[in-house]
């Protein structure tokens, strides 16, 4: 008989928080504070389309949140004894409680699943939440409303001749793109670019003026590129190689012991067959005994090239193999 009793007076209590919300009292005032944000679009809505609401809630104690009041997802209002249209499609809630206070987090999804041939005026509608003091005897239970958010429903299509000038509706406000995403995607790109711009700067200039880019062979490739194509250009620019190469390695260097320069700087290594071939042809131009005549376009081309893949190997950059020189002296 007790179980039956005590079914019976549960059933009540249920019944009771279900009872429409207008039949509850307001709750008195300076107990719930709110704090909504609303959604920045206010017109265009059309069949399918979502807005959004975060409301927070303070609940002073010795209230508290009666948790079943919270609104319930797929529920549709009705107004004038007429469906809404507008549901409420989500809802996500977080209760934070502290000594002086509850604080009610609510982050709300509606749908809109109405239409019509003109622009016609809709809202998502009041919430209602239930608070109730525990230490009172009487367990009086109070409302607290959410206000309903007015916006604009828009037709799929213009319906008859439309007059703008003539639509003064206060909802109409004007459409603004959110590009901060797009300006903040500019920005990291335009960075990311300038970083780009600069390395391939560093790389690529013959130039004094750059960070580390005093070296030796930097100044020789510089020094060779202005010469032209006769026998003493030709030897100077060889003899500037060597006085390069004596300065990176500390010692005079010669092919039998190229092995100093690669201690100094093993980036050299992989440009070990010109190294051989530069040898080749300093001995073939200071010390022709066979009178036979010289390119010196193709001696000075040569060497322009060689020398910029040893000042890349100054900077320790890695030579392309495809750009590595074929022997010219047989």
């Amino acid at each position: 008989m007790n179980y039956f009793i005590s079914l019976w007076m549960l059933l009540c209590s249920i019944s009771a928080y279900a009872l429409d919300a207008q039949e509850w009292p307001d709750v008195p005032g300076g107990i719930v504070t709110s704090i909504i944000k609303e959604s920045e679009q206010q017109v265009g809505y059309t069949v399918g389309d979502k807005s959004e609401r975060h409301i927070k809630l303070t609940i002073k104690k010795p209230y508290i949140l009666i948790k079943e009041s919270l609104p319930i997802a797929g529920y549709e209002r009705k107004y004038k004894g007429q469906d809404l249209g507008i549901i409420l499609d989500a809802i996500k809630d977080t209760l934070e409680i502290n000594k002086t206070s509850s604080i009610l987090t609510l982050d709300l999804t509606y749908q809109i699943f109405t239409n019509n041939v003109v622009a016609k005026p809709g809202f998502l509608p009041a919430e209602y939440i239930r608070i109730l003091n525990p230490n009172d005897p009487e367990k009086k239970v109070y409302k607290f409303r959410i206000p309903e958010h007015q916006i604009a429903i828009s037709p799929l299509s213009i319906f008859g001749n439309v007059k703008i000038e003539e639509d003064m509706s206060p909802l109409r406000a004007v459409f603004l793109i959110d590009e901060t995403g797009k300006i903040k995607t500019l920005k990291i790109s335009a960075a990311v670019g300038c970083l780009c711009l600069l390395g391939l700067i560093y790389i690529y200039s013959q130039y004094a003026w750059l960070p580390k880019a005093r070296g030796v062979f930097t100044r020789t490739h510089r020094s060779i590129n202005k010469l032209k194509a006769n026998s003493s250009s030709i030897k100077k620019a060889i003899t500037d190689l060597h006085h390069a190469f004596d300065l990176v390695s500390g010692k005079t260097v010669f092919k039998d012991n190229l092995h100093v320069l690669y201690a100094k700087n093993a980036t050299f290594e992989n440009i070990n067959l010109e190294l051989h071939e530069f040898f080749k042809i300093s001995t073939l131009v200071f010390f022709n005994t066979s009178q036979k005549k010289l390119d010196h376009d193709l001696i000075l081309k040569w060497l322009k090239d060689f020398s910029r893949h040893c000042r890349h190997c100054e900077r320790k950059l890695i030579v392309d193999k495809k750009s590595l020189l074929a022997g010219i002296t047989k």
